[in-house]
C-alpha cells in the first residue's frame, strides 16, 4: 500500500458501498409496487460490476478473463493478493458474470434492446428479473448478486485494513480522507445478507 493507491481507491470504495446499499434495498422490494424502481436498481448494479471487477470477454477463446489494464488490477504488483482474489471471484461466479456482461454490453450501447420480460419476489424468495437480450432470455437472481457481493466485500475489507495500517504507520490516520474511507468494514454488509431480517431491512430502505 502507498499513498497513490490509497488516494485512487475512493471511487471504488464508494461505488461498492452504494452497490451494497442498493442490493439490500432490492431484497425488500414488492414486485407489484416497486417494479420500475427495482428494474433500474438491478441494471445500475449490473452497470457497476465491471468497474469493481475488471473482467472482459475474450473473442478468441470465447471465455471471460481478467482485464489487467482496467480497474484495481493496475495495482496488482503492489497489492500482492489482489490478482488471486479476482481470479477466485471470476471462477466462483463465472456464469453469473457472463450473464451480467451480456446485459450490460447491450444496455450500455442500446438501452432499448434490453427488454424486461418478467420479475418476481415472494414471501419465501427474494427478487429475480428476466431480460431479453437479442434473442436470449437471461434471468438474474438475488442470491447470485448476494454471493458475488459477499466475495467482493471480503476482498475490499482486506484492502481497507491495509489502508488503515498504512495511514497509521505514516501518521495519516487523523486525516479526514483516511478516516472516511476506513471507517466501515465491508464484511458488515455480509452479516446483513446472512441475517434473517434481510428482507425487512431492505423494505425499510425503500421510499415510503
Amino acid at each position: 500500500m502507498n499513498i497513490t493507491i490509497a488516494n485512487a481507491l475512493f471511487g471504488y470504495l464508494k461505488t461498492l458501498y452504494e452497490m451494497n446499499q442498493t442490493l439490500i434495498k432490492l431484497c425488500g422490494i414488492d414486485i407489484i409496487d416497486d417494479l420500475e424502481s427495482g428494474k433500474m436498481d438491478v441494471l445500475n448494479i449490473i452497470q457497476n460490476v465491471p468497474r469493481i471487477i475488471p473482467y472482459e470477454y475474450d473473442k478468441k477463446t470465447n471465455l471471460l478473463k481478467l482485464n489487467y489494464k482496467n480497474g484495481l488490477l493496475e495495482f496488482k504488483n503492489e497489492i500482492n493478493y489482489l490478482e488471486r482474489y479476482y481470479i477466485d471471484i471470476l471462477k466462483n461466479n463465472y456464469d453469473f458474470l457472463d450473464d451480467i456482461r451480456k446485459i450490460r454490453n447491450k444496455y450500455e450501447h442500446k438501452m432499448h434492446d434490453v427488454k424486461h420480460r418478467s420479475s418476481g419476489s415472494g414471501s419465501t424468495s427474494l427478487f429475480d428479473f428476466t431480460f431479453l437480450v437479442k434473442d436470449e432470455e437471461i434471468t438474474v437472481h438475488a442470491y447470485s448478486f448476494i454471493k458475488l457481493m459477499k466475495e467482493i466485500n471480503i476482498l475490499f475489507s482486506k484492502i481497507v485494513k491495509d489502508i488503515n495500517m498504512f495511514a497509521y504507520k505514516n501518521e495519516k490516520d487523523s486525516y479526514t480522507y483516511y478516516r472516511r474511507i476506513t471507517r466501515f468494514n465491508y464484511e458488515d454488509f455480509n452479516k446483513i445478507y446472512d441475517c434473517n431480517l434481510l428482507r425487512e431491512m431492505g423494505r425499510a430502505m425503500n421510499i415510503f
